[in-house]
């Protein structure tokens, strides 16, 4: 029975009107987590409770707010090979938080949905068993057309691939989460898409005050972006896990690569690597307009080789103030010509 708590108010014309309820998905809806969430309406939170709930993929299409229990409140994909919690433009402004997600192909997965808060999350063991290197998989997650969005205090560890990927972004956030054991049995190649924090083709993203290690892959990677602020980061030992694919000779690892950045800022931050392993590397390209505050960089590579594809529309792509003006399809084909993915 729905016993969710469910309140109508009046406006100043006396026309009785819903105001926002908490749903509790254990008392309301004896443990259905999908149920709980098809009965809320936006401005509603979902209440999780100390259980596991287990799934093939949720869908949030609402602006709700899914609240649980950190270390309590568990949601299994168990082996899926979608996207455990998929989030549809509908959902913009919806909240996750307080919540450990595991086991499946992508933990969290957003296209098109705005003003996003991801926060206080677990999201582990994702895309270990099953490795799909084409397209977007095997990824903690993964947002496309999310401005807006924060990622924040978040632990996002035993990735297969990449532990944060945003995409074809305008304006956001990642702050304070932890990132480690990613790709470390190199199923997908370093130099592709593999990393810890991935951003491409976005405007104005901060990534600050996160930590990263053990990671086989470059951890923050800045690619084609402009106005991103990179600071106050700690990522240790970079090449210390180092392992190369056996499927592709196209390998690197650094700690922090601002590939093809415009206008970028990169201050505050203190990242070790060791052997021949690079902590900061910036393109020819970047270090045009890029601010390079006071680090503490164990090895720093400048200048370094900027197109790999299609110098003409990756400048493009870079210097656009609106993600959605240029993007990626402007020079797929002359980038998929040369990339070794391993499939």
């Amino acid at each position: 029975m729905n016993n969710a708590n469910n309140i109508n108010s009046r406006n100043n014309n006396g026309v009785a009107q819903r105001t926002n309820q908490i749903i509790y998905v254990e008392c309301d809806f004896d443990g259905n987590l999908e149920e709980a969430i098809a009965a809320a309406d936006d401005g509603d939170v979902v209440k999780l409770g100390n259980n596991t709930y287990t799934t093939s993929g949720i869908t949030i299409d609402k602006d709700i707010t899914i609240d649980g229990i950190l270390g309590k409140s568990i949601i299994d994909g168990e082996g899926t090979t979608n996207a455990i919690i998929s989030i549809s433009p509908e959902a913009s402004g919806a909240t996750l938080r307080d919540l450990s997600i595991t086991d499946g192909n992508i933990g969290i997965y957003a296209d098109g949905a705005t003003n996003l808060t991801l926060r206080n999350l677990e999201v582990h063991d994702i895309g270990i068993d099953e490795p799909i290197r084409d397209g977007q998989n095997n990824v903690g997650i993964s947002l496309f057309h999310a401005d807006g969005v924060r990622v924040l205090n978040s632990h996002i560890h035993d990735i297969g691939r990449k532990g944060v990927g945003i995409n074809d972004t305008d304006g956001g956030l990642v702050r304070g989460l932890t990132l480690e054991d990613i790709n470390l049995d190199a199923e997908h190649a370093q130099s592709f898409d593999a990393a810890g924090i991935k951003l491409f083709n976005t405007n104005e993203v901060r990534v600050l005050n996160n930590e990263l290690s053990s990671i086989n892959a470059f951890n923050i990677w800045n690619d084609i972006t402009s106005g991103t602020v990179i600071g106050d980061n700690l990522i240790t030992d970079i090449g210390d896990r180092f392992l190369p694919p056996d499927f592709t000779n196209q390998v690197d690892v650094a700690g922090i690569y601002n590939e093809k950045s415009y206008e970028s800022v990169v201050d505050n931050n203190t990242v070790t690597s060791v052997d021949e392993f690079t902590a900061f590397r910036a393109t020819a390209f970047t270090t045009e307009t890029m601010r390079l505050g006071e680090n503490d960089f164990s090895t720093v590579q400048l200048n370094t080789e900027d197109f790999w594809a299609n110098e003409a529309a990756e400048r493009l792509v870079a210097i656009t103030e609106d993600p959605d003006e240029a993007n990626f399809e402007l020079f797929a084909d002359d980038f998929f010509i040369d990339a070794d993915i391993g499939i």
